[in-house]
């Protein structure tokens, strides 16, 4: 970089100054005290130019909109764009160590903070040694491809949990339930770090559903429903007619009676139930519960509508909630492609008053089948999963259309070339794993991934690479959502 040594500079103004002074014998000269930057600007990256800020009291000058990941292959070597003051001189520090003038004409590493300075003209003269104000210039650049899930281990549960688990958030309470033996546990957190563990009485079997309302929760076993208050003590339920078989799903209903911002949706529950060997669709709103004659027939099931498993997500499109289900079937629903029958999953919806079917079994965008599968709604797209964790599917039009999800957006795989190696927390493995549920914290944009403790055999080809892991929690999020949400970490 060309610099003019700052020695020359000052010296002419210690001159300038010397003479004005003597031709004014009252001394009544006041110099500039300005010694700062009004205005930096970077040239463009990637054809964008980004905005700075130029924090005075912190002497800062700094982009809040990160750069790309990559960038940081442009701005090793580019050019400062505009970088003025009113009256100062900027320097800073050459190969030698001494404070030069900066030329903005040649291109500048900024990988690193950048250490500056702003001379007044008081201060080049000498009169005024303390009128220099620093800066440093720092160009954020993301730490993190902002369309990949970061992972992060949470801590263990309980290693009793070695079988099927379902996990629910009631209130401000997450519940685990598990079998040990034959008696159902509940392990209860606030944070999903510390838990609690305590038997779930009233409960003979883990239930095959279970459906988290606002002051209620209510699940079922055996075609029949029980209900608790608190996610401990469980009792059967009488607020429901004949043979219940599962529940489906709950969704947040227009309250026209409200009276309170907290009374202006009602949740209402769907599930299936069985009457003269057919199945049907039911709803009744939460209020209702143990009114007579509450329960609303919505519709004959189908033969497409899933039987088991069924997971569940709710989000809201053009002011209105919606319900989108996914699950598993007595019997696969397969398509043709090519000269193979594909075991495909259909998505259904739900807009609070009728159910249809989503899904297509077209063959360049169904939905694979998966055991034991979860559907969440995250970041505005639709994402499905199930056991063996081997990939994630994304629907970007509510349910009908489905592709596999960005290689970004994926669960931890390792490399198992090293015949030595075992998955750790540092190296986490997640493929083959089953006995698992799902929770998200959505004022925070995590996913959270409990796993009931097991045993693992990965096939590989012709190879097996087998491995235990304990009963553990890990969490995702989107590094974009973390960067829209925490500004002062913009560029990690």
């Amino acid at each position: 970089m060309r610099i003019k040594f700052l020695s020359f500079i000052a010296s002419f103004f210690m001159v300038s100054f010397v003479i004005t002074s003597c031709l004014d014998d009252d001394n009544d000269i006041e110099y500039s005290p300005d010694a700062t930057i009004h205005a930096f600007e970077l040239d463009t990256i990637y054809g964008i130019s980004y905005k700075f800020t130029i924090d005075q009291q912190n002497g800062l000058i700094y982009n809040q909109d990160s750069l790309p990941v990559h960038a940081d292959t442009i701005i090793d070597k580019i050019l400062i764009k505009t970088l003025t003051t009113a009256s100062g001189v900027i320097t800073m520090k050459d190969k030698e160590g001494r404070d030069s003038i900066i030329n903005i004409n040649d291109s500048l590493d900024l990988r690193k903070k950048l250490e500056i300075k702003v001379w007044s003209t008081e201060a080049l003269a000498g009169i005024a040694p303390n009128k220099v104000k620093p800066y440093t210039i720092e160009v954020r650049v993301h730490k993190h491809d902002p369309d990949s899930l970061s992972w992060g281990y949470v801590g263990k549960i309980g290693d009793e949990i070695k079988g099927a688990q379902k996990t629910i958030k009631f209130k401000d309470e997450y519940f685990t339930y598990s079998m040990d033996g034959s008696s159902v546990k509940v392990h209860s957190s606030s944070d999903l770090s510390n838990w609690n563990l305590q038997n779930a009485t009233g409960l003979a079997t883990l239930p095959n559903s279970i459906l988290p309302l606002e002051k209620i929760i209510l699940a079922t076993a055996d075609n029949k429903v029980y209900e608790s208050t608190d996610g401990i003590a469980w009792t059967e339920s009488n607020k429901f007619s004949g043979e219940v078989n599962t529940f489906i799903s709950a969704i947040p209903i227009e309250n026209d009676n409200s009276q309170t911002e907290e009374e202006k949706y009602i949740q209402q529950a769907t599930y299936l139930k069985t009457e003269d060997n057919v199945r049907y669709l039911y709803s009744i709103l939460e209020s209702e519960l143990g009114i007579g004659n509450a329960e609303t027939k919505i519709q004959a099931a189908g033969e497409n509508f899933p039987t088991k498993n069924i997971s569940y997500t709710t989000f809201k499109k053009g002011g209105q909630y919606q319900n989108v289900i996914i699950g598993e079937h007595d019997e696969s629903i397969k398509i043709t492609v090519g000269d193979k029958e594909i075991p495909v999953s259909i998505a259904w919806g739900y807009n609070g008053t009728t159910w249809a079917e989503l899904g297509t079994t077209s063959t360049v965008a169904y939905c694979p089948e998966f055991k034991n599968p979860t559907i969440i709604y995250y970041n505005n797209l639709l994402y499905t999963f199930g056991d063996k964790f081997e990939s994630i599917y994304v629907s970007k039009n509510e349910g009908i259309a489905w592709q596999k999800a960005d290689k970004k957006f994926s669960f931890p795989y390792q490399d198992w070339s090293d015949p030595e190696f075992k998955p750790t927390i540092e190296k986490p493995e997640f493929m083959g794993r089953t006995n698992y549920s799902v929770v998200q914290d959505t004022k925070n944009d995590y996913i959270y991934f409990l796993f009931s403790k097991g045993d693992v055999l990965l096939e590989e080809g012709e190879n097996t690479h087998p491995y235990s892991h304990d009963s553990e929690i890990w969490r995702a999020r989107l590094n974009q959502l973390w960067f829209d949400k925490s500004p002062k970490h913009a560029g990690q």
